[in-house]
């Protein structure tokens, strides 16, 4: 009777603990929509001829982080541009970036961006990263040429 009484015992306590890790770790988090709005303008006139057939190219990227896992949602490249050719900072070039899904207590999102800069065959690479992080439905990103 006593050994009926600890198997069944043990075996209610383990189910319960089962059930209670399994509840814990699929609960489902609301999700949101995340909006990042991507501004490209120049910053000087690159009017001088140190400048002339100088292109810029440019390669945007949003990374989806959970923990350590790293997922690609969303990437573009713009086509090489002659520096004189960009927009002012007043006019940018604009591209809104609609995130679906995105679970806020346990995901953010990286932008990540890079820019090239070819000048005659010298090449320079410059990259820089914002986050969107909990709490934040919308994320800004200026790129300055």
């Amino acid at each position: 009777m006593k050994r009926t009484l600890f198997i069944s015992a043990t075996a209610f306590i383990t189910a319960a603990c089962s059930i209670f890790y399994f509840v814990k770790n699929t609960e489902t988090a609301p999700t949101t929509n995340k909006n990042i709005n991507v501004e490209v303008y120049k910053t000087a006139s690159y009017v001088s001829a140190a400048y002339s057939n100088t292109t810029a190219s440019l390669q945007v990227t949003v990374i989806r982080v959970k923990k350590n896992v790293r997922d690609t949602v969303w990437q573009q490249s713009f086509q090489p541009t002659e520096l004189k050719d960009y927009p002012e900072v007043n006019k940018p070039i604009t591209q809104k970036i609609l995130i679906p899904n995105v679970n806020d207590a346990k995901e953010q999102l990286e932008i990540y961006y890079n820019v090239t800069y070819n000048s005659k065959g010298n090449i320079l690479n410059y990259w820089n990263y914002t986050t969107v992080g909990r709490g934040q439905q919308d994320g800004k990103l200026a790129i300055q040429i």
